[in-house]
């Protein structure tokens, strides 16, 4: 039996629903979050649930508003961490 893994939009997306307690309609994936109440509490919410659920950490140069205004940035922003850490850990194992 194959099973499915929700793509890093969708889980951003479930994600960001969750944190701002979106019901009805939701965001399109480059619209700005602050219209739907994006506040830096929530958006520290939400670094810490993308982090928890993707095991990855941010990097510095990522914690800014940019990052977290849209689903796309913030699932490009997860994507190039989680690129970076298989980078990182085949460097590792070549050691």
């Amino acid at each position: 039996m194959t099973v499915v893994q929700p793509s890093v939009a969708d889980t951003v997306r479930r994600l960001v629903i969750t944190q701002l307690d979106i019901t009805g309609p939701e965001p399109r994936p480059d619209e700005d979050l602050r219209r739907w109440g994006m506040t830096s509490l929530t958006c520290l919410g939400l670094m810490l649930s993308i982090e928890d659920t993707f095991e990855i950490e941010l990097p510095e140069d990522a914690l800014r508003q940019a990052t977290f205004r849209s689903i796309d940035s913030i699932s490009a922003a997860v994507e190039s961490s989680r690129e970076q850490a298989t980078r990182i850990a085949g460097e590792q194992r070549k050691r």
